[in-house]
C-alpha cells in the first residue's frame, strides 16, 4: 500500500493484519479445524461483547439500536489495533468478535486455532441461512489446505467487487474522451492513456490527477494478474512468483503509470485516498467499489450527476471482478461469550442492522435475500445498481492469502521494491525477481514459526 499519514478505507480493509510469527502463535493450533471445533453450540449470556472494529464501521447509532434491541447486552466497542490484538490473543483475553476481511486472514486465523469454527452456529441460525449467503462468503471458508472449501470461520458483513472504478463526466467530456459503456470493461492500458489525457500539471505542480491512486497492493496485482490468466501464489500457498508474463505485465503497468504522473503512487503519495480526492476535484478516477455509492450520498451530492461507475479493467481477456475485502467478523476461539459474538453477527451482518446499511448503499449484502434493498431511489442510485447488478455475473476469488503471512507484511515488502523501478534504474524484470526474493522471505520466516 501507498505510505500515507491517514488511514484509507482500503487499508481498514485489511483489518488487523497480524505478521506470522507474531507471539500470538504460542501453542496454537495449526490445523484446519484444530481446538476451533463449535460442537456444543453456546448460548448467549448477557453481558457486555467487546468488538474490535474501527468507529466507522460500528457507530454510536448502531450500537444504540442494538442495545435497544437486545437490553441484556453491552457494546464495548475498541478501535482496530494489530498490536494490541496480538497481546489480547497471546494472553488468552482475546475480544468477543473482530471486523476483518476473510479474504486476507481466512487461512491464516484459521490454521492458527485463532478463529472459531462457525458451522454448529450457523446450522442453527435462522438469520444467516447457507442457502441465502451471498457466494464471497466462500473466503471465509478454510479446509486445512485450500480457501473456499471445508468449514466457514467468519462471515461478512458487507462487500464490494473491489476492481470496479469510477469518472468524473465532466473532466472526462472535457478531455475530448468518449464515454465508455459502464458494462464493458476497457483495459488497463485504455485507462492509463485516458488518464494521462485527464492529468493537468503546470510548473511541474499537478492540479488534477487522471488516474486513481496506485498502490503496490497484492490483492490489486493478483486481481490484474487473474485478468491475464495468470496467478502469482504457488497451489500449496507457500511462495509467490512474480516473474511470469502475466505477472510482468501488472508490475509494468504499475511503474509506468507510476513515472507517468498520471495519479499518486508510493513515490509521489496521496495526501488522502480516492474518496477525498475524487470529490474535491483533484483526480478524475476513484478506483472503488459499490460501496463508494453511499460515500458520495453522505459526503458531497453535487458529483452525483458528474460521476459514472464502471466494470473492472482487464490486463488480458478473462473478465473477472474480484473483491479486496468480503468484510465481516470473527469469533476468537477463546471468546468469553460466543453465542452473544454470533448473535450480534446476525444482526449485524443479516439482520435489521444490515438491513438499514444495505438500504443505504454501503455495499452489498452478505445475503442473497436482501439484494432487492440496494437504493434505486434517483439516478444516480439506479444507474450504480445497474452496473453492480451486471457486474455480480463475473466475481471471482483471486487467492492471494496464505497461512504464512497476512498481506500487510507483503504489501510493506512490495512498497519498499517498487520506488526502485518507479524513480531509479530498476528494470521491471529485476523488480519482478526482487519482490519474489523477498515476499518468499516473508513466507518462508512465516513457516519457520510454524516448525515448517
Amino acid at each position: 500500500m501507498e505510505q500515507r499519514t491517514a488511514f484509507t478505507r482500503r487499508s481498514l480493509l485489511k483489518g488487523a493484519g497480524y505478521l506470522a510469527g507474531a507471539a500470538v502463535l504460542g501453542g496454537c493450533s495449526a490445523s484446519g479445524g484444530g481446538n476451533t471445533s463449535a460442537a456444543t453450540v453456546q448460548a448467549a449470556k448477557s453481558g457486555t461483547l467487546t468488538i474490535m472494529i474501527p468507529s466507522g464501521d460500528l457507530p454510536q447509532q448502531f450500537i444504540s439500536e442494538y442495545e435497544k434491541a437486545y437490553p441484556q447486552m453491552k457494546i464495548n466497542r475498541i478501535d482496530t489495533d494489530v498490536t494490541r490484538l496480538n497481546a489480547m490473543l497471546a494472553a488468552g483475553d482475546p475480544p468477543d468478535l473482530v471486523r476483518d476481511a476473510g479474504i486476507d486472514v481466512t487461512p491464516y486465523i484459521a490454521s492458527q486455532g485463532l478463529a472459531l469454527n462457525l458451522d454448529d452456529y450457523l446450522a442453527q441460525s435462522t438469520v444467516l441461512k447457507e442457502s441465502d449467503i451471498m457466494p464471497v462468503n466462500d473466503v471465509w471458508k478454510w479446509d486445512g489446505s485450500q480457501q473456499g472449501q471445508g468449514s466457514r470461520f467468519g462471515i461478512s458483513k458487507d462487500w464490494s467487487q473491489d476492481q470496479m472504478w469510477w469518472y468524473n463526466s465532466e473532466l472526462w467530456s472535457a478531455a475530448g474522451l468518449t464515454a465508455p459503456n459502464p458494462d464493458t470493461p476497457l483495459s488497463y492500458d485504455e485507462i492509463l492513456n485516458y488518464a494521462k489525457e485527464m492529468t493537468k500539471t503546470s510548473g511541474g505542480k499537478t492540479s488534477v490527477y487522471g488516474l486513481w491512486g496506485i498502490s503496490p497492493n497484492i490483492d490489486y496485482i493478483a486481481g490484474m494478474v487473474a485478468s491475464a490468466g495468470g496467478r502469482i501464489i504457488s497451489e500449496d500457498l507457500g511462495s509467490v512468483d512474480f516473474s511470469s508474463p502475466e505477472a510482468q505485465q501488472a508490475l509494468a503497468w504499475i511503474v509506468e503509470a507510476g513515472k507517468s504522473g498520471a495519479g499518486y503512487s508510493v513515490t509521489n503519495p496521496s495526501p488522502d485516498w480516492d474518496g477525498p480526492e475524487l470529490l474535491a476535484g483533484r483526480q478524475a478516477m476513484a478506483n472503488q467499489g459499490y460501496w463508494f455509492t453511499d460515500y458520495v450520498e453522505t459526503t458531497n451530492t453535487a458529483y452525483e450527476s458528474k460521476l459514472v461507475f464502471n466494470a473492472a479493467p482487464l490486463m488480458g481477456s478473462t473478465r473477472i471482478s474480484p473483491s479486496y475485502g468480503a468484510v465481516g467478523f470473527w469469533i476468537p476461539a477463546k471468546s468469553k461469550n460466543p453465542g452473544a459474538s454470533f448473535a450480534f453477527m446476525e444482526w449485524f451482518c443479516g439482520g435489521e442492522g444490515a438491513k438499514q446499511r444495505i438500504s443505504a448503499g454501503d455495499g452489498l449484502p452478505t445475503l442473497k435475500s436482501l439484494l432487492p434493498l440496494l437504493p434505486q431511489g434517483d439516478a444516480f442510485q439506479k444507474a450504480a445498481y445497474d452496473t453492480q447488478q451486471n457486474e455480480l455475473q463475473y466475481f471471482k476469488v483471486v487467492h492471494m492469502a496464505t497461512p504464512y503471512a497476512q498481506s500487510t507484511a507483503i504489501n510493506t515488502t512490495l512498497a519498499k521494491d517498487f520506488p526502485a523501478a518507479i524513480s531509479g534504474g530498476l528494470s521491471v524484470g529485476a523488480l519482478a525477481d526482487q519482490l519474489t526474493k523477498d515476499v518468499n522471505a516473508v513466507l518462508a520466516a512465516g513457516k519457520t514459526a510454524l516448525g515448517k
